[in-house]
């Protein structure tokens, strides 16, 4: 029981502080409604950890928390290759404005 009280806690905070974030634009809105169902959904699973069974026997693995596991993990590496991708291109891009700038300071230089 106290770790359904904790992990709510933190879900209700991590809720606030998105609807912080989307008040001063800093998340588009899209993001602020995929993380709120998601922790949204985090709430209802702790309280009702019995739905899990169902996914459970869907995916046909025997418990509903090894279901749950399963996909997180699958969901954690998705998201840290997309980050991944997110910062190659990035840094490609910040190459290419150091040499952009690289160029016009000698070309400044030359006049």
């Amino acid at each position: 029981m106290a770790i359904q009280i904790i992990i709510t806690c933190i879900s209700l905070f991590i809720i606030l502080k998105a609807i912080g974030k989307l008040q001063k634009k800093e998340v588009h809105t899209q993001t602020f409604i995929a993380w709120t169902l998601f922790w949204f959904g985090v709430i209802v699973l702790i309280w009702q950890p019995h739905l899990t069974d169902y996914l459970a026997s869907f995916l046909q693995v025997t418990r509903g928390a090894d279901a749950v596991f399963y996909l997180s993990l699958v969901l954690i590496f998705y998201l840290f290759f997309k980050l991944f991708i997110r910062l190659e291109h990035i840094e490609q891009d910040i190459t290419t404005l150091v040499r952009e700038i690289a160029l016009v300071k000698k070309d400044s230089e030359k006049k």
